[in-house]
């Protein structure tokens, strides 16, 4: 029998807005170009069950908002990007607001202190 995940995963995967076999996901974001043409931004990264939450805390959060700062999207709010967790042999989508929705409520902390940490990270 499996250990249970880690509260975290279950918390960041169930804000998902869709599931899909990890093998499809580029065939899925070409569907997407196709129908609604680069109006999306798609941020990728794999999520294995060993990870603990500090590491998505102190490596992952952190790169995703400088990227998003890069790219000229608000780094707080991550609208129109999609970011595609992979996990075992499937993809969890979700919208950047519920990525970094996940991470406030994992953290317990509101918008103004999530604020600040984005300023911490962007200044690194």
């Amino acid at each position: 029998m499996r250990d249970p995940a880690p509260p975290y995963l279950e918390l960041l995967l169930e804000k998902s807005f869709e599931i899909i076999p990890g093998e499809f996901y580029n065939q899925y974001r070409l569907e997407v170009a196709e129908r609604v043409g680069d109006s999306y931004l798609f941020y990728e990264f794999s999520l294995m069950e060993e990870k603990p939450w500090r590491i998505l805390r102190e490596r992952v959060y952190p790169l995703f908002v400088r990227y998003m700062k890069a790219k000229l999207i608000d780094p707080t709010t991550a609208s129109g990007v999609v970011v595609a967790v992979f996990h075992g042999d499937k993809c969890y989508l979700m919208k950047g607001e519920d990525f970094l929705a996940a991470y406030r409520e994992i953290e317990g902390i509101d918008h103004s202190a999530f604020h600040a940490r984005v300023q911490k990270w962007l200044s690194v």
